[in-house]
């Protein structure tokens, strides 16, 4: 066989083992990532904004349109670190303090990843909200209205200096009973926002626009059996993928992204063949590249077989 057509050859076979060896990779990470998850999917595709740290620039480490997060299967509020908990303990996850978690229930369209802020316990004696985990929590960081307590609370309590954009949540408590109260389920639960969710006021006051106040179909406190896990770990940029398949890319994804995307398609296909393609021009050459590891692992096979 002439030498053209022999490495012709070998390129296509190369191509066609990194077209079949990179998916078998590929479900051999999503086997794996399923059984530390415990739920089905494992991984949740961020379809929007409501989550990134920038208008315009995605980073690694936190949660940007088009990545693709690991959830982790919970069934408790024990296993959730608010953000008010977070800064007195120093718990951070994706570039705040406190977890981000993922929950749904059965009038929303689709579940929701946001950062749990704070855990409302409902009195059923004074027929408010306790928040004990504002006791550890720097003064000047919270105020409640007329008074300095943390229990019992109805009108509202106000977080100061939340997140990445500093923002101020004052989280309306007199609404969310007079909701519940309509409905007969007095309970307590978690708030809830997005690290990009805030706005300013006409007084330049940057606002913290949680999800109980700020998204019709949740207008109470996240229930323990609303949660579906919590985010752990990041792909990023791949969940580009689905969103353009069908066709939900928003119109401010940011543009680095889409760049890094690429870049790093382009690499997960192109080592393998040009490594196949090495090894093959290599051994034409009458040069073995892994010779001696092939002699090592040998001689320790023939070892053992002697030892047997």
């Amino acid at each position: 066989m002439p030498k053209k057509e022999s490495e012709k050859e070998s390129i296509t076979v190369s191509f066609i083992r990194a077209f079949i060896i990179t998916p078998l990779i590929f479900l051999i990470i999503l086997a794996s990532i399923f059984a530390y998850s415990g739920v089905w999917p494992p991984l949740v595709v961020i379809e929007s904004e409501s989550m990134q740290h920038s208008d315009t620039t995605s980073y690694i480490g936190t949660i940007d349109t088009g990545d693709i997060v690991v959830v982790k299967g919970i069934d408790s509020f024990d296993e959730v670190v608010t953000y008010v908990e977070g800064i007195a303990s120093g718990h951070y996850t994706y570039g705040e303090a406190g977890d981000v978690i993922i929950y749904h229930h059965s009038g929303m369209s689709k579940p929701i990843i946001h950062r749990a802020i704070v855990n409302l316990v409902y009195n059923y004696t004074g027929g408010g909200f306790d928040i004990p985990s504002l006791a550890n929590l720097p003064a000047d960081m919270w105020e409640v209205p007329g008074e300095n307590v943390w229990w019992n609370l109805k009108k509202s309590v106000v977080l100061n200096d939340v997140g990445y954009a500093n923002t101020t949540v004052q989280i309306d408590l007199e609404t969310m009973l007079f909701y519940m109260s309509q409905r007969g389920e007095m309970h307590g639960g978690l708030i809830t926002l997005g690290d990009h969710n805030w706005d300013v006021d006409e007084n330049g006051n940057v606002i913290g626009k949680y999800d109980q106040k700020w998204i019709r179909s949740v207008q109470e406190p996240i229930r323990e059996e609303w949660l579906i896990g919590k985010a752990r770990g990041e792909l990023p940029w791949f969940g580009l993928l689905k969103l353009w398949a069908n066709g939900a890319v928003p119109a401010n994804t940011p543009h680095n992204s889409e760049i890094n995307l690429f870049v790093t398609l382009g690499l997960i296909f192109i080592i393998p063949m040009i490594l196949d393609v090495g090894h093959s021009s290599l051994k034409r050459r009458g040069i073995e590249p892994f010779k001696q590891t092939k002699r090592i692992f040998s001689r320790h096979r023939d070892g053992r077989r002697r030892e047997k």
